[in-house]
């Protein structure tokens, strides 16, 4: 794909108001819109920074298997099953040192984490 496509998908899906595939774009070709940024829109070029900073910073989002699971914690903590969340918890204890996960928890499995040890207090807003 060349950096005409690239662009021209970007801004057409900023256009479509579909965030997430522009931002998916922008990460796998950050090496080719480097030197390139005045070629996209205006409102792909402000996300194109956000991306950029956040690649530069050395932070890594959730992925779906970790999106699932945080799902799948707090379906888990609104039904009270404590046997499935110990289970969750064995699983994937990485999971529960990313601060941004801590975000995506609902308040009852923030409640019952904190409870458990898992979580810190800190955690409940």
């Amino acid at each position: 794909m060349n950096i005409k496509e690239i662009i021209g998908l970007i801004n057409d899906a900023m256009n479509e108001m579909d965030y997430i595939a522009a931002r998916k774009y922008m990460e796998k070709n950050l090496d080719v819109l480097d030197g390139r940024k005045h070629l996209l829109n205006r409102n792909a070029r402000e996300l194109y920074d956000f991306v950029k900073n956040r690649v530069d910073s050395g932070h890594q989002g959730l992925s779906k298997q970790d999106m699932a699971a945080i799902h799948a914690i707090n379906i888990y903590a609104e039904k009270f099953d404590l046997r499935g969340l110990k289970l969750m918890v064995k699983e994937r204890p990485q999971l529960f040192m990313l601060r941004e996960a801590e975000g995506y928890l609902n308040n009852d499995a923030k409640v019952i984490l904190i409870g458990m040890g898992v979580l810190k207090k800190e955690a409940v807003s």
